[in-house]
């Protein structure tokens, strides 16, 4: 299903099935950034006591180019600290514990995988007897610095896999060089089983729609509320 097919759904319910209202100040824009929303809170709860991610969750960043950069990453001030490093910028993942919001990361044949430490632990586990042998990577906040092996030295591309917090900015994710994708709502697959349409449905009707809908909406100034009471007219 689209984002479109939610987000309407969820719009008409909460006009009890009236279709369009002249007076309607509930726009679209608002109901998706709401499936956006719940839908990572959804993820969380789904996926709590290590359960498996759902793959209808999971988008594909496809290949990106790594960029090489001093490890101290710094432009202001620019100081270096003398070593090298790639790094890569994504799209803000849904706030997993440890990283769990990354699938996969590694060559772009989407099955040789790198490790995925933390900023703190990383050179500690790449001085162990073979911890070397690997490429590794670690983040700091939406940044992703690669540390590749001896044998990885000359990648220059890797694939990312993961669940983002917002899907549209994934559809829209560009490398340099590439002409950015056109995200269309109506049309583009929203990533998000089937299964978590209930609660997303009952926390936007609950939570988000039980104090937007209580306030009246008379954008047309016809002195009437969502009721179709009229107010009373003044002096």
């Amino acid at each position: 299903m689209t984002l479109n097919h939610y987000a309407y759904n969820i719009r008409n319910i909460a006009r009890a099935g009236q279709g369009n209202s002249d007076d309607d100040s509930l726009d679209i824009r608002q109901v998706k950034f709401w499936v956006n929303a719940w839908r990572a809170v959804g993820v969380l709860q789904r996926t709590e006591y290590g359960k498996q991610i759902d793959p209808q969750l999971v988008q594909d960043l496809g290949v990106i180019p790594l960029e090489t950069v001093d490890v101290a990453d710094s432009s202001c001030p620019p100081v270096e600290y003398g070593c090298t490093i790639k790094k890569i910028i994504l799209p803000k993942l849904v706030d997993f514990p440890y990283n769990r919001g990354i699938v996969f990361v590694g060559k772009i044949d989407k099955r040789t995988p790198f490790i995925i430490d933390s900023a703190d632990t990383t050179m500690f586990k790449e001085a162990t007897q073979f911890g070397a042998l690997t490429s590794r990577v670690y983040m700091v906040g939406n940044t992703m610095y690669v540390k590749l092996s001896a044998k990885d030295k000359g990648l220059k591309y890797i694939n990312v896999r993961g669940v983002f917090e917002d899907p549209e900015s994934v559809a829209t994710y560009v490398a340099p060089g590439c002409e950015a994708k056109c995200y269309d709502s109506s049309v583009d697959e929203y990533p998000m089983p089937l299964g978590m349409y209930d609660f997303v449905t009952k926390n936007i009707l609950m939570t988000e729609l039980n104090m937007t809908l209580q306030t009246a909406e008379d954008e047309l100034n016809n002195a009437k509320s969502e009721q179709g009471v009229e107010s009373p007219i003044k002096g």
